[in-house]
Order: C-alpha cells, then structure tokens, then sequence
C-alpha cells in the first residue's frame, strides 16, 4: 500500500495524505473531504474563496494542460470542463448551468497492490487463470478503481499487454499501459482499435450507457480479456444492468465475474452459469429453460436465478428453503404473481382478483359473467392456461370473495367521495369491490381514500362498495 502523492501542480498546495476531494464554490470556503471514503469528515476553510480566486486557479490549471503532454482536456464543452492533472480529476461548471462558477477536484489517496488485499490462493487463481471477463461493481468511492488498478498490475508482472478506456483518464498505471478516451474517439473508432491491436486485457472505467455495454459485448466475443468497472448497489445489480442492453443468454458469455468490492475489500464473488433446468421454485419437467445461475464462488452456493417467466425476465434470489421444496417461497410468489397478472390482464377482458397459493395453486376471482368464458369449451382455455405458468388455476367468482367487516363512514360531496377507515388503516392500500369492478385504494395519514373521478364517484354512489378481506383468500 503507498499514499498517492501530488504532481508538482499548483493543486498540490490544496491537498495532504489525507484529502480526498476538493470543493470550491465562488464566494464561498472551500470545502474538504477527508480521510477514508466510507468514514470521510468535511473540513471547512475559515474564509471565503473569492471569484477571482477561483478565476484564477481555473487559468492556471488551463497553463498546465498547455505545458504538458501528458495532462489532457478531457471533456471541453461550452458550460463545463473535465481536466486530468496526474492523480487529479477535475470538474469545472461555469454559469448558468451551475448558479455559481464551481470547481470539484478529487485525488485518490490510497494506491494498493493486488497483495494488499490479501487474497487466497484459489481467489488469485481465478484473477490470474481461470476468470478473463470481470466486473467491478460497487458505488462511488468504494474502491473499484483502486482495485482496477491493482489487476492491472498483477497482470503487468506476467508481461500482458494492457490497455484502458476512461473518460476522463484517472487510473494510476504504469506508463507501459496505453490509456484511451471517448473524448478524442468514437465507441466505434476505440473498438476497431483494440479488435485490430488485441491486447490481453482491456480495462475500462467505467460502465454507464448503452454503447458501452455493446462494445463489452464485442469485446468479450473476441477473447480479449476484460476488467470493467460498474455502478451497483448489490452485486447481483452490477448482472441486471446488462439486461436489456444486450441479448440475455449471452450474458454468461460476456461475464463470468462479479467482484464486489466495499470499504477496498472483496465483500463478495459471483460466477455466472449458463444452464438449462427447472427454475428452483418450479417442479414440472415441462417448464424447463435456460436459466442463468449466479452462485457464490466462495461458498459455492447458487444466490440467484435469472430467466424468463412469462415474457418477463426475473430475477430470482434462492434461499435454502426453496432449494429444499418447502412452500415458504413468498419472494417467488411476487414476482410470479407479477407476470401472471400481467398475461391475465393482456388475456381477460374484465376485472380480476389473484391470489397465488404454494400448494400449486392459482386462486382466480372474475366477474360471474366471464367465468365460463375464461373456462371455454372442455376447459380448453384454462388448460392453455396452467400449462403455461405451471399452477393449477382455480376458477372463483367475485361472490366468493371474502368480505371484510370493517366500520367506515363515508363523506359524500359534489367533487369529491370520500371514505373514513379505522385508524389502523392509515396508509395502506385496500381492495374495494363496486359491483363487477376491482377497484385499490390508498388511505392517507388519516386513514381517508379520496375519489375525486367524476365517473368513479357516481358508480360509488349507485352501487356502493364493499371491502375484501385478503388475509381469508
């Protein structure tokens, strides 16, 4: 480990070992974050740092991209200015679209070698042999860059060719590494690059939109070795962000690796696996299918299952208990229960009430009009229709629905109806069923549902309301 050190800039002067980052407002102190990124305190000058102070240091930090080819303008845009001075990153916004002429300079203070983080044996064969296509997810300030850097270093000591992609070029490397940015080329001119260059591993710094999870994708397809760097609060949300932005089965080929890092420590390491089986809370061979399995590489447990349900892909969390069959599956229970009310809601044309039971059931209230309709000739529709999710659906109507016994008081007024709840209701959400309609409404902080719909208001007043109580279905 070895503190990070200034540049001989006039920035040097603003900052010690212990100084994170540097905020600068006109007129206002300067404001200074420092010691650990997870643990930081704010130290607040004693006086204002005035405009043309601020002014000032702008130009001079201009005169130093001039006289140096190493430092570079990164991001020139008319109201705002992304400057790389050696181991400072630094953001500058003028008026009108920040209501005062800032500057935001931030330093790492803290360089570590891959043996600082004490890794064993099987994890540093992963990182040297086994894993070529790792993201580095956590959120900001976390250490994902320092850790970035750390592999670059690891991997330079056995002679690989590597390359990095950032906007702006902030990570510490050695001068051997060739470091690109977006700001002097297109994801499409740095692509054809490093194709045609084919180094051994591509860092890249780090993820944030679409073209960038396409050139992963490109990248990875090629065998080039890559390291990418990802915002995510968990790890598994570092593995949701590529979906949708590239084809879901080819994610396990993209990414093998998830390395969460928290407080400039491994929390966590995720391998993904590509397979094709019955998803944990499921039972019948029939509804087999791909399934993308995260499993943790320490314990060797399966954490998570993502694969589609219902034209939906949905993310799975896998406890010990669905592994194991029992029926206390209620986190599975949502998200089934949100891709069935969305086919029933593309399929029934009327109001409908669900409730999914784990004894394989699908408890399916509609109005009576409809029932033997849903039902069709020789039950044909509903077979379709258990066939497809895997739960016996069993037909009720809206007079089956348990009804709850609760006082109410109802204010009734020419823009608007309203209904008083006991006080134990107070913001919660309540299932009303007017005539064949399924209506949900939320109470306040005094436990009232307002309607203020001219239409609903006057279906109220003639059909009136009652209230179903759910915890009896």
């Amino acid at each position: 480990m070895e503190k990070v050190s200034g540049c001989w800039s006039i920035l040097d002067s603003f900052f010690d070992e212990e100084t994170m980052s540097l905020h600068i407002k006109e007129n206002i102190p300067i404001l200074r974050k420092k010691w650990l990124p997870w643990n930081w305190k704010p130290v607040l000058d004693t006086k204002p740092f005035s405009t043309q102070e601020v002014k000032d240091l702008i130009d001079k930090i201009f005169k130093e991209v001039e006289h140096s080819p190493i430092w570079f303008l990164e991001i020139d845009r008319s109201l705002s200015k992304i400057v790389q001075l050696g181991p400072y990153r630094v953001v500058i916004v003028y008026p009108p679209l920040s209501d005062w002429l800032e500057i935001t300079v931030a330093k790492p203070i803290k360089r570590l070698t891959i043996e600082d983080y004490n890794l064993d044996s099987e994890v540093l064969d992963l990182f040297k042999n086994s894993s070529k296509w790792i993201l580095i997810s956590w959120s900001p300030w976390s250490g994902k860059t320092t850790f970035a850097q750390a592999m670059v270093d690891l991997y330079l000591k056995e002679n690989h060719i590597i390359k990095t992609v950032e906007s702006p070029r902030d990570l510490l490397v050695s001068d051997s590494v060739v470091q690109y940015s977006f700001t002097y080329g297109t994801h499409d001119e740095v692509r054809d690059i490093l194709l045609l260059s084919r180094p051994d591993y591509t860092v890249y710094d780090e993820i944030r939109n679409k073209p960038d999870f396409e050139l992963y994708k490109d990248l990875r397809l090629t065998w080039i070795g890559l390291i990418w760097v990802i915002h995510a609060t968990r790890p598994v949300d570092s593995i949701q962000r590529f979906l949708g932005t590239i084809e879901m089965w080819i994610i396990p080929q993209v990414i093998d690796t998830v390395i969460f890092i928290e407080k400039w420590q491994i929390q966590q390491i995720y391998q993904l696996q590509l397979v094709v089986k019955v998803p944990a809370w499921m039972t019948s061979e029939d509804l087999s299918r791909p399934v993308i399995v995260v499993s943790s590489f320490t314990s060797k447990q399966v954490e998570y299952e993502i694969y589609t349900f219902w034209e939906q892909i949905v993310v799975v969390p896998i406890t010990e208990e669905m592994i194991a069959g029992s029926d206390n599956k209620s986190s599975m229970n949502e998200y089934a229960k949100h891709a069935i009310q969305l086919k029933l809601e593309k399929l029934l044309p009327c109001d409908f009430f669900l409730k999914v039971k784990w004894s394989k059931t699908l408890e399916l209230y509609i109005p009576t009009w409809y029932k033997w309709r849903i039902i069709g000739k020789s039950w044909n529709v509903i077979s379709q229709l258990e066939k497809s999710i895997g739960l016996s659906i069993h037909v009720n109507t809206f007079d089956d629905l348990p009804l709850a016994d609760i006082p109410t008081q109802v204010r009734d007024n020419k823009n608007y109806f309203e209904i008083l709840f006991p006080k134990e209701f107070i913001n919660q959400t309540i299932p009303l069923l007017v005539d064949d309609s399924l209506i949900r409404v939320s109470t306040d902080n005094n436990a009232v549902a307002t309607f203020k719909n001219k239409a609903t208001i006057k279906t109220l007043q003639k059909k009136w309301f009652t209230i179903i109580d759910e915890n009896k279905i």
